[in-house]
């Protein structure tokens, strides 16, 4: 029996099999973008956990990329203009303190003045009444004869003091050793038989602010000279002076060369210039109770300050009473003997203060 042959028939296309084949392309995709996804994250969390990259020297630090901001700068302007007149204000409200003390201290002459002009008045009035012994007849005749006994008296005292052997003082000297001093010290001048306060730590404290502003001008010249604001009956002159290198020492220029990119600089010398002819504390004044010199001393540590005393030649008595009454109080004393017309100077080629 022959079998009959069916004819080859092509392949049907079925939309089924195409829906799998589009669903597991899109599978897929989804499952690369979800991976890609994961990745993503799991790097940024690995950059945020490290730490930051240190800064090389090459990277310009903040400071100079802030400084071309011009309103950074009118910001810093602004700063140092309150800064000056915060000092201003310290200075002027110092002042008025001081004539409020000053005023105080001329009451209490004038109050010591006006009983002293009270007792000489009634004793001229005694005496008047004395004088005229005849008007005022047995009362005058008293009074006389009891000025007659007085002074018998004071020639008999006078006697006894005349035959008594002399008084004998102690002497107290100090014993002169001494050595550098490493601690806070605060300055007084002995000039002109008075005692007056130097507010050198704030004076050096403005030089310091103002010196670099002033190195500035040192592209075309070696130094500058200025001055600080009033401290008291004090201020400072300074003088900010370009270093000159070897070549430059060596040829003598008279001028320096302004095309260098950098040079060294420095505050080569500081001298306190007195602005008031008459200041300061006489002795009696200095060490009585209350006294500006009293008011700043007493609280001292003897352990953390020290007290120089700058004293010229017109006031070494002066120098010796207060060296005396800062010893009894256990403070450490620095004298700087100072020739006449010498203003009070430092440089760093100066001597350092040393205590006893």
């Amino acid at each position: 029996m022959i079998r009959r042959r069916r004819p080859v028939r092509e392949p049907v296309f079925s939309f089924d099999s195409f829906l799998d084949l589009v669903t597991n392309v899109v599978g897929v995709i989804i499952r690369l973008i979800l991976v890609t996804w994961v990745g993503a994250r799991a790097y940024h969390a690995a950059m945020e956990d490290l730490p930051p990259a240190p800064v090389t020297p090459s990277e310009e630090p903040a400071e100079i990329a802030t400084a071309f901001d011009p309103l950074q700068a009118e910001l810093a302007r602004q700063r140092a203009e309150l800064d000056r007149a915060q000092e201003r204000l310290l200075e002027q409200l110092r002042q008025v303190e001081w004539l409020k003390e000053d005023r105080a201290q001329t009451e209490r002459q004038l109050a010591d003045l006006s009983a002293r002009r009270q007792t000489l008045d009634a004793a001229k009035a005694d005496l008047v009444k004395a004088a005229a012994g005849t008007k005022l007849g047995p009362q005058a005749t008293l009074t006389l004869a009891e000025l007659e006994e007085r002074r018998q008296k004071l020639a008999e005292e006078l006697l006894a003091l005349e035959q008594s052997p002399p008084p004998k003082k102690t002497l107290r000297y100090r014993t002169p050793v001494s050595q550098p001093v490493n601690s806070d010290q605060w300055h007084f001048e002995c000039t002109g038989g008075r005692v007056t306060f130097v507010n050198i730590p704030d004076m050096m404290a403005e030089v310091d602010r103002r010196a670099p502003d002033l190195s500035k001008h040192l592209e075309d010249r070696w130094q500058v000279v200025d001055v600080t604001e009033t401290y008291g009956p004090f201020r400072m002159r300074f003088q900010v002076e370009r270093l000159r290198d070897g070549l430059d020492a060596a040829l003598g220029s008279a001028n320096p060369d302004p095309n260098a990119r950098s040079y060294r600089w420095g505050v080569t010398w500081r001298r306190v210039d007195p602005i008031m002819p008459v200041r300061g504390e006489s002795a009696d004044a200095a060490l009585a109770p209350g006294s500006q010199f009293r008011r700043m001393v007493d609280r001292l540590d003897p352990e953390l300050a020290t007290v120089t005393l700058w004293a010229y030649q017109d006031s070494f008595a002066l120098y010796r009473q207060l060296r005396d009454y800062l010893a009894d109080r256990g403070l450490t004393v620095a004298g700087r003997p100072m020739p006449d017309g010498t203003p009070i100077g430092f440089s760093p080629r100066g001597t350092a203060s040393r205590g006893q």
